[in-house]
């Protein structure tokens, strides 16, 4: 049960950890495509084991780190990537696992986990069918049933049901999965980075507070509600399932255009900047908007 405190967005005490659902549906999937992917199920598997012990009862951050880095080493073997430099590994691993982070702390709101990544599991599945394969789609699928079952009992004014970190956390690994495996099919060869647009809303919002917050020299593992999203909710009182659709739309609007322009590398610097000055002009706004008159 996830009791409401003083950095909450929600007032009541809520059910914690349907996120597990998310594992299952890998599981599920495991079992009925007779043992794909086992690396990257291990991972999985070991990520959803200690962040549900968490959700329970508050694990050392240093431990979940541990694993955290254990698990995307495994997702490493999957990719059979390890002719790469020492430098490049540890760089890989790194980013991964503060993407991983991102992700779980954009999870604070009801509707957002099961909106956001239902436009990005979709937009996944467009490039999987239409563009170019790079993955088994029945895995994509799965994880999306998961989702609209979640979603049915979080994306309400009153969520039934919190995802957890086995939620947030399993989701984001899922999702770094997919990139993951889209880069390293990409047909020119070439590391394709433009992907990454494919969730540069969460990108921007959990990235730019992370750095806003290391600048003040804070520590950064500590729970807060400084990212826009909450900021929108909590002071400037906007109902969380708008907030939700909103970040979903707007990813998804920018997924769309990807496919529209043809220097997607041009395209991904474009919408880097924009977001990066949006999140700025947002913050710049609410921050005078709604302080008092006089001070």
């Amino acid at each position: 049960m996830d009791r409401p405190n003083e950095r909450s967005s929600h007032t009541k005490p809520t059910l914690l950890g349907g996120g597990v659902v998310f594992f299952i549906s890998v599981l599920c999937y495991f079992l009925f495509s007779h043992f794909n992917y086992p690396w990257f199920v291990l991972a999985i598997a070991m990520l959803a084991v200690v962040c549900y012990v968490d959700d329970l009862h508050p694990l050392p951050s240093i431990l979940r780190m541990v694993v955290q880095f254990a698990a995307t080493l495994l997702v490493l073997f999957q990719f059979q990537v390890f002719d790469l430099a020492v430098w490049k590994i540890v760089v890989v691993m790194i980013l991964a696992v503060g993407t991983i982070n991102i992700y779980n702390f954009m999870d604070g709101i009801n509707g957002m986990l099961a909106a956001y990544s239902l436009v990005v599991l979709a937009t996944l599945t467009y490039v999987n069918v239409c563009v170019s394969p790079f993955v088994d789609q029945d895995l994509i699928t799965f994880a999306m049933v998961a989702l609209l079952v979640f979603g049915f009992f979080n994306f309400r004014r009153k969520a039934f049901c919190f995802s957890g970190d086995v939620g947030s956390v399993v989701m984001g690994a899922f999702v770094l999965f997919l990139l993951g495996r889209l880069v390293q099919t990409t047909p020119t060869g070439k590391v394709e980075l433009s992907y990454l647009v494919f969730i540069g809303v969460y990108l921007a919002d959990g990235g730019l507070t992370v750095l806003k917050r290391m600048l003040r020299g804070e520590n950064i593992l500590l729970p807060h509600r400084e990212h826009l999203y909450e900021t929108l909710c909590n002071d400037c009182k906007i109902p969380h399932l708008y907030v939700s659709s909103g970040y979903a739309i707007a990813q998804l609007l920018i997924n769309a255009l990807y496919f529209v322009f043809a220097d997607h590398t041009l395209y991904a610097v474009c919408v880097a900047v924009i977001l990066l000055f949006s999140y700025s002009a947002f913050f710049f706004y609410i921050k005078h908007y709604l302080q008092p008159k006089g001070e």
